[in-house]
């Protein structure tokens, strides 16, 4: 069984609004629509109206920048990314330009692109706790988990309230192979916001590594509570169960994996040796079947053993 590190990344998105005096259709009018709009879901009607703003305001930086956020909520980034670069060109002051293109820039894989635009928006704007967040994520899709601690411990020491930076810091922790203060910085998250299922999954993923599987199964089960649907926790809290004897605990938690449509090989294999615990062995050999069928050279293993 393996414990899966789950890693969230938060955008900081700034929505220009402009307001006009002028009568009639503007430019400025139809970007208050389009951001109405972009709020409530209509996205496709969002981009018709900031292509109109366009039309009347070929420069209009507001209209490009909007576009770029609804552009970028639809996946199309590399139209996003041409978006905020014709809002840059326009007004090269805004930091939320840059920080939104820097994130498309991520979401396509050039982290170091990325990493250029965010420090960009934070040499414009050094204050804003939510830039250091993000570009410490983009730090850790590089694997710099020490530049990655020392944004998050900027944004933290910025705004002490946000729950986001210490969670993502404990990541960087965990991944540097510190997980005690990984643990602590999981902790401090949680003091900061009870509701926040990530920092309780990834706090639970500390304490079994560190050998607490007590403490694991309790921080999944508050994880699974506010997010039912958080597989990957199903998964690790089996692996602790099973780490204390809990066999039966395991195969619970197994079956909702299954159950829930995770046809893995390995779910099946490691569902198949806590059910060799507890002595059920044509479940065992059931589990191995499956897993074998789906791939896994384990459960060939497995199945030699038990027929010797």
């Amino acid at each position: 069984m393996h414990s899966i590190h789950r890693t969230f990344i938060t955008a900081t998105v700034f929505i220009l609004v402009f307001t006009l005096s002028a009568r009639g259709e503007s430019p400025e009018d139809f970007i208050e629509l389009g951001i109405v709009k972009g709020r409530s879901g209509d996205t496709s009607g969002a981009l018709d109206d900031f292509n109109r703003a366009l039309i009347l305001d070929p420069k209009n930086s507001g209209a490009y920048y909007n576009r770029g956020l609804v552009n970028g909520q639809l996946g199309n980034f590399s139209a996003a990314i041409a978006d905020y670069t014709s809002a840059i060109k326009l007004n090269p002051h805004f930091p939320g330009t840059y920080n939104n293109r820097g994130f498309a820039h991520a979401a396509t894989g050039n982290y170091r692109a990325a990493i250029i635009d965010i420090s960009k928006a934070i040499a414009l704007d050094p204050l804003i706790p939510e830039l250091y967040n993000n570009r410490g994520t983009v730090k850790m899709s590089l694997k710099d988990y020490i530049g990655a601690i020392e944004d998050f411990t900027k944004a933290a020491r910025l705004n002490p309230k946000l729950a986001g930076p210490f969670n993502n810091r404990g990541l960087a922790k965990s991944l540097a192979g510190n997980i005690m203060g990984a643990i602590e910085d999981f902790t401090l998250a949680l003091v900061r916001d009870q509701t926040y299922d990530a920092a309780w999954y990834n706090r639970g993923n500390a304490r079994l590594s560190s050998g607490d599987f007590n403490g694991a199964i309790e921080d999944y089960k508050k994880a699974l509570v506010l997010q039912p649907d958080l597989i990957e926790a199903y998964n690790n809290r089996a692996f602790a169960k099973a780490s204390l004897g809990d066999y039966r605990g395991a195969v619970d938690d197994m079956n909702i994996l299954i159950e829930k449509g995770t046809e893995n090989a390995m779910t099946y294999y490691n569902r198949g040796l806590a059910k060799k615990m507890l002595g059920d062995l044509n479940g065992a050999i059931a589990d191995f079947l499956k897993a074998s069928n789906l791939g896994d050279t384990l459960s060939v293993s497995a199945l030699r053993e038990m027929v010797k």
